[in-house]
C-alpha cells in the first residue's frame, strides 16, 4: 500500500471547492475524463477515463463543505481518498490523503493527486 498527503490552497469559499470535488462534470474540470455519472443522492460516481477505463467511486462519509471520504476501484487498483476542507470566506485550505493498493512498486500516487488538484485550480480560475 502507498500513502500520500497533499495540501493545496484556493482563493474561494470551501463550498465551491466542495462542489467541484463531488462533481467531476462541473465545468468539465476533470480533463482526464470523457464523462462521469453521479448518483442522484451523491453516494457514488462512475468516472469514464479518456483511455476507456472506468473508475468506481463510493462516498463513505460526507460532511458538506468540510470532509469527504471515498473508496475507489480502477481495474486492479483500489484505495481510499480523504479530503478535509478548512477555512471560510474567500480562502480554503484542502488537505487530501490518498491510500492506494495494487499500483506496483514504482507507481507514484502523489503525482496523480497533485495533477488532479492542479486541474481543480485551473477550473476555478485561481
Amino acid at each position: 500500500m502507498k500513502n500520500c498527503v497533499v495540501t493545496a490552497s484556493y482563493s474561494c469559499p470551501p463550498q465551491k471547492v466542495w462542489l467541484y470535488l463531488t462533481n467531476p462534470n462541473l465545468n468539465h474540470w476533470r480533463t482526464d475524463l470523457s464523462g462521469a455519472e453521479v448518483a442522484s443522492d451523491g453516494s457514488s460516481i462512475t468516472e469514464h477515463t479518456k483511455d476507456g477505463g472506468v473508475i468506481e467511486v463510493k462516498v463513505l462519509e460526507s460532511e458538506k463543505a468540510r470532509r469527504l471520504r471515498c473508496s475507489f476501484t480502477h481495474g486492479r487498483v483500489h484505495g481510499t481518498f480523504i479530503a478535509i476542507l478548512l477555512g471560510g470566506g474567500d480562502a480554503t485550505s484542502l488537505e487530501c490523503t490518498l491510500e492506494v493498493e495494487g499500483m506496483g512498486l514504482f507507481a507514484k500516487p502523489r503525482k496523480g493527486l497533485e495533477e488532479r488538484l492542479e486541474m481543480l485550480r485551473r477550473a476555478m480560475g485561481k
